[in-house]
């Protein structure tokens, strides 16, 4: 492996491992977290929204009483407070138990979740992102069955955290902490489970470890191959890109790592997006006991996209555009969608998007 980067040496050794044999433990992630992730990137203000479809996450930043006073934390960004989520959502279904041992130190707790032997440097934006993290304020909102759901929940509820005996620094690290009972329950209704070698492998990216998180969830409840283009997919994932092309080299990147340690995951790129076709999960059982139900509501979904097409629909299409691509016309159609009311019956709106469509072709 010479000339490789720790990166690429991280992702081949998951690989490898991930091939031989199933994982010890899992690491489990909330379902509407594998649908709108937290900030990838630092974020001015106090308040960040994410929104897709029928699925959107707000967070606002919160304060921390750190033995002497209250002192404002930024909101939790990037990787790191990813890593650490996922663990604790782990070990919350693992225990059956709110109440979460972290351990003594930051050393300590990177070791928990696979990141031994880091500098000084790790550390120290690690517990600034653990700090950002236990004083966040999380709703999160989905539309199902014609009903808007609104979940408010300070995943962390007690936080509580060693103090340095160094008079001139005060360094809060968190022995233990205790998650709400709202996040907790809605943890339990709707944990998606993860590999905990892939997610180590992944630990240098926020958007491998979001798309490898969507994926789990995503593909093993596909009944048909679906076409989703990448306009799609930049709602869903690049709100921090300004710039659509950058977006995507970035996100395709990010999609051949987590397919490195996602073997089982059946994706094709094709003509302006991905082919996603039904995939076993990245982790096929639950361990024995757990309670957990890894489904979320059906009308949170990536995009409508090739599969919601009936069959009729597919051969009134051929009639109205013979010889045309039906995924390229609904890659349009999924992009015209894009920032507008869903239309009641899709097959009877794709249909009219598809005559004008046709006309533009001949």
């Amino acid at each position: 492996m010479k000339d490789l980067t720790p990166i690429h040496r991280r992702i081949i050794e998951a690989a490898a491992n991930i091939q031989l044999d199933e994982a010890a433990e899992i690491e489990y992630q909330h379902g509407i977290l594998c649908q709108v992730g937290l900030p990838r990137k630092k974020t001015e203000g106090r308040v960040f929204e994410r929104n897709f479809k029928n699925a959107s996450i707000r967070v606002k930043a919160g304060e921390l009483w750190d033995g002497n006073k209250w002192v404002e934390q930024p909101l939790p960004y990037g990787p790191k407070p990813r890593l650490a989520l996922i663990h604790i959502n782990g070990e919350a279904i693992r225990t059956q138990n709110p109440q979460i041992e972290i351990g003594r130190s930051c050393a300590d707790f990177l070791r928990r979740i696979g990141l031994p032997d880091q500098d000084g440097r790790t550390y120290s934006l690690f517990k600034k992102q653990m700090m950002a993290l236990a004083a966040t304020e999380l709703s999160l909102g989905f539309t199902t069955h014609n009903e808007a759901v609104t979940i408010n929940a300070r995943p962390i509820k007690e936080f509580r955290a060693w103090i340095s005996n160094n008079d001139h620094q005060t360094s809060l690290w968190p022995g233990e902490l205790t998650l709400s009972r709202d996040y907790f329950d809605s943890l339990l209704a709707h944990a998606v489970p993860l590999d905990p070698r892939a997610i180590g492998a992944l630990s240098h990216s926020a958007l491998a470890l979001d798309v490898y998180a969507f994926l789990a969830r995503r593909l093993h409840e596909l009944e048909n191959a679906v076409r989703v283009p990448f306009v799609s997919f930049k709602e869903q994932f690049g709100q921090e890109y300004s710039n659509y092309q950058n977006f995507k080299r970035e996100f395709l990147l990010a999609t051949k790592q987590v397919l490195a340690v996602y073997p089982e995951a059946k994706i094709k790129q094709v003509t302006g997006g991905l082919l996603l076709s039904p995939s076993h999960p990245p982790i096929k059982t639950a361990t024995k006991g757990r309670r957990i139900a890894t489904e979320e509501p059906k009308p949170i979904s990536a995009t409508p996209t090739a599969a919601s097409l009936t069959e009729r629909t597919t051969e009134q299409f051929r009639e109205i555009c013979p010889r045309l691509d039906i995924y390229a016309c609904q890659s349009d159609f999924d992009a015209w969608l894009t920032g507008k009311e869903q239309p009641k019956n899709y097959q009877a709106a794709f249909l009219g998007f598809a005559k004008k469509w046709g006309m533009g072709k001949k």
